[in-house]
């Protein structure tokens, strides 16, 4: 029974495993294909890129995929891809002109940087942050974020070169040229070895100011010339429209009118076609500008009056978008809040209900491996009584050959009693027949020694008789043949002594 408790502890623990799963932001149905991809590092880094190819125009679609790989990248531990989604997502808001939301995903990204060791990844995100003081007017914040950056992507120059730029820029915005300058020659140079057109042209375009601002304006000139060459070839509308904004300027400095004013018509059309409000409130400032340096201040005051009612007219306008923006944001936060609670709690009630009917199916299993048991050792009961059964008949055979055994042992016993005895007997029977040949043999070697001086005398004679008759004649030989009888009947006398004397020691012995 306790083995059978044993296999019914194993199944239950084997078949009751708790699966926990969480609440996810789906991916829009046009990435429905990722939706079959495991959900792995390499998962997270794909989506990760897609996301920041998406920002360029969808903002909000690059969010919802940021999202959803911030949730990923958490649930596997992944720090730099959680950190990087957090990123992604600070980016859609920074596009959207909401600075506030951006800061706030770049500071928990550059946490997770920090967490994961990454000094290029959290160095990238302050220079980030760095920007977006900039934006908001705190300059010194933003210095102090941009200089971190430095510090922390000493190993990474791909990036160094526009963090150099920024630095620059910030600096010039301050009124310090001399560390402007500096920083721009450093970005410069790390952009000339890295081939980056677009960090090289930004450098120009902040020499040229630099210039413009030491009432340089040749050497101003030029700098702005070789931005404009660079941008034109890259497709940098924007920068270009800014570069053609401080070309004007300077040739406005140089009383150059007309080129002046050939430039900001080229900067107005391609605000125009960018539908770039800002820089076309810009085009009206500079315009009043011209305008004044011109003398006509009467076309001045009116493009000053653009300007102004323009400037009014796209700060309204930001403002709206922008709290448009947030209301958008919270709603739709708020939707995906309650949107995950739902698929939290659908979710949770599909694991109960897996969780039910897994346990339904471990005690049936149970009951299974119960009743094979309580079969197995049903069969093996009745295996061991016939065995036991066995077991006794062999035991009795057993016992019937012990008292046989034992019975054969006590007449081996006597047997071996006997045997002893008889082997005692035999011992002593054989030392006195050995004394007994030992006695007759020296008789005998007695015997055959004074024997064999009595046997040598007739056979002496008849050896000597027999070598007589080769010598002798007819009558002589006769007289041989008498002696040689003579001499056969002593020897036959002598060897009938010996063995009568003999046979008589032969049963004296015995």
């Amino acid at each position: 029974m306790n083995m059978a408790r044993g296999w019914i502890t194993i199944a239950l623990i084997c078949w009751v495993i708790l699966q926990v799963t969480y609440a996810q932001t789906p991916l829009p149905d046009s990435l429905s294909r990722f939706s079959k991809i495991p959900q792995d590092s390499n998962y997270v880094i794909a989506l990760n890129k897609l996301a920041t190819d998406v920002l360029r125009h969808n903002p909000i679609a690059s969010r919802r995929i940021g999202q959803h790989v911030s949730e990923i990248a958490r649930a596997i531990q992944f720090t730099k891809g959680y950190a990087r989604a957090l990123t992604v997502i600070g980016n859609s808001y920074w596009s959207e002109g909401v600075f506030e939301l951006a800061q706030e995903y770049y500071f928990l990204a550059a946490r997770e940087y920090q967490v994961a060791g990454d000094s290029v990844g959290w160095g990238q995100t302050y220079n980030n942050i760095g920007e977006v003081y900039k934006r908001l007017g705190e300059p010194q914040k933003a210095l102090e974020f941009l200089l971190h950056s430095i510090e922390l992507k000493k190993k990474d120059l791909t990036t160094r070169a526009i963090t150099y730029y920024n630095i620059g820029e910030l600096y010039y915005g301050i009124g310090d040229l001399k560390t402007a300058v500096t920083y721009f020659e450093n970005s410069l140079s790390q952009a000339l070895r890295d081939n980056n057109k677009r960090v090289i042209a930004y450098n120009y375009m902040g020499f040229g100011l630099v210039n413009l601002k030491q009432k340089k304006y040749e050497s101003a000139l030029d700098y702005f010339v070789r931005a404009e060459k660079i941008l034109k070839e890259i497709g940098e509308i924007r920068m270009l429209i800014l570069v053609y904004h401080h070309l004007t300027d300077t040739y406005r400095k140089l009383k150059l009118f007309e080129r002046a004013e050939r430039y900001l018509n080229l900067a107005n059309e391609m605000a125009a076609f960018i539908k770039a409000t800002d820089l076309m409130v810009v085009n009206y400032s500079k315009k009043a500008e011209l305008d004044s340096a011109r003398g006509d201040y009467a076309k001045a005051l009116q493009n000053l009056y653009r300007y102004n009612t323009l400037k009014d007219s796209v700060y309204n306008l930001n403002k709206a978008e922008q709290i448009a923006r947030l209301q958008m944001v919270y709603q739709t936060e708020m939707q995906e809040a309650e949107n995950r609670q739902l698929r939290f709690e659908k979710n949770f009630r599909e694991v109960r209900l897996r969780q039910q009917q897994q346990i339904i199916i471990a005690i049936t299993i149970g009951l299974l491996i119960a009743g094979i048991l309580a079969w197995v050792l049903l069969v093996q009961r009745r295996r061991i009584l016939t065995v036991n059964a066995l077991l006794k008949s062999k035991n009795d055979e057993i016992q019937s050959q012990k008292m046989a055994i034992e019975l054969q042992a006590s007449t081996l016993k006597k047997l071996n009693e006997d045997l002893q005895e008889l082997n005692k007997n035999l011992e002593t029977r054989i030392d006195e027949r050995t004394r007994q040949l030992t006695l007759q043999n020296q008789k005998l070697t007695e015997y055959t020694f004074v024997n064999a001086h009595k046997l040598r005398a007739p056979v002496a004679s008849v050896l000597g008789l027999i070598s007589l008759m080769h010598q002798a004649d007819a009558n002589e030989k006769e007289i041989i043949y008498q002696h040689l009888k003579t001499c056969a009947e002593q020897l036959d006398t002598i060897t009938r002594e010996i063995s009568r004397t003999l046979e008589a020691g032969i049963i004296e012995n015995e």
